[in-house]
């Protein structure tokens, strides 16, 4: 992981929680009577975190624009999730989560509503309670919903994406109480189809793309088994393409050594909007528990994902078109609010899942 990150998490849990007794002294901003629901025009949306929740909080924003037809909504996230929001027709605009400048900018700005998506972490609740004039609304987590004046519950058990829609639900007028599912979510913009299109140039088999990398290394899998995997994947007539950040490349360069099979790897060389235009051209993605698998979901493509240590039922991808794999041994899922414990055990429930195993899910999908 990062390492600012995981400094801003040590900072967030020594810190945090006086500070949120501090901002607790002043009792939010009341909202309207029971039973009745706001429809704001200008909202600030606080999103910090990877690029996963990122994803999954799209489809709500394109709720609320249904919902709210002429709300402003403006969003406040870090650069490591900022392309999901950066060509998005359900954000106005974008502020930089940790850039001292662009916070007191949205301090001094006015909104009738501010949605922190933060699901276990204080600072960005400390930072919500600064806006005294708007109505707050979180999730009632670790006490900090003695900030918001509407707090919703927060399920470790229910999808992320249902999540995250349930925090909508309780603060906007005419928002839908059934889950949803209303694609597209993402917008590739031409010179970025351009772009994809020029990096496949000559290539005439369907392609597969395949993200091995992940935050932590108990999320990973062994790379001679994504070689094996891009192996049977280019003997049955498909092109395997290796995705993922600049962090990915040397795992890329030895799934690549280790491959008896040509690959191409576009590790480093695709921005998170670019990705979803290569996503266009995918017969199908297969993943670790990861932010590149969410926006594979919501992009349209069927998925093979990995689970282990992460909440399956939290994080796995829905539908048909998806297959989860997952040994569910007695240790896992681990994962808490995003935190994994060290793992005496090597990661067993990772290293549990076979190549054979991959194998059979993915020509379960590309067989349909």
């Amino acid at each position: 992981m990062n390492r600012s990150i995981t400094l801003l998490k040590k900072i967030d849990a020594v810190v945090g929680p006086p500070l949120l007794g501090l901002a607790t002294l002043r009792k939010p901003k009341s909202v309207l009577p029971a039973g009745h629901k706001l429809g704001p025009k200008h909202i600030l949306i606080i999103r910090p975190g990877g690029i996963g929740d990122a994803a999954l909080l799209i489809p709500s924003l394109k709720a609320l624009r249904k919902a709210s037809p002429g709300v402003q909504v403006e969003v406040l996230c870090e650069p490591r999730n900022r392309g999901i929001f950066s060509s998005s027709p359900f954000v106005d605009r974008i502020f930089n989560y940790r850039d001292f400048k662009d916070l007191v900018h949205v301090q001094k700005r006015r909104y009738e509503m501010v949605i922190d998506t933060e699901q276990s972490h204080f600072l960005s609740t400390i930072l919500a309670s600064k806006f005294r004039r708007s109505t707050l609304v979180g999730f009632a987590t670790n006490g900090r919903e003695a900030v918001y004046g509407i707090g919703i519950e927060y399920s470790q058990e229910q999808y992320e994406m249902n999540c995250f829609s349930r925090l909508f639900e309780g603060a906007i007028n005419g928002w839908s109480r059934h889950p949803f599912w209303d694609p597209p979510y993402f917008y590739p913009l031409p010179e970025e189809k351009r772009k994809v299109s020029k990096l496949l140039r000559g290539i005439r088999r369907p392609i597969v793309c395949i993200f091995p990398g992940a935050s932590i290394e108990e999320r990973r899998w062994p790379t001679e088994r994504w070689a094996s995997v891009t192996e049977h994947l280019w003997s049955e007539g498909f092109q395997p393409v290796l995705l993922g950040g600049a962090n990915e490349r040397g795992l890329a360069h030895e799934i690549t050594a280790q491959a008896d099979c040509p690959l191409m790897n576009f590790c480093g060389d695709l921005s998170l909007s670019e990705t979803g235009a290569l996503f266009e051209r995918t017969k199908l993605l297969i993943s670790t528990d990861s932010g590149i698998l969410h926006l594979g979901v919501l992009s349209g493509v069927p998925t093979v994902s990995l689970f282990g240590p992460g909440i399956a039922k939290k994080w796995g991808p829905k539908g048909e078109n998806h297959i989860i794999l997952n040994k569910e041994l007695p240790c896992s899922p681990c994962t808490r609010f995003g935190e994994t414990p060290p793992c005496p055990m090597g990661a067993q429930c990772m290293t549990a899942i076979m190549v054979d195993d991959v194998i059979k899910a993915t020509s379960e999908l590309l067989g349909k």
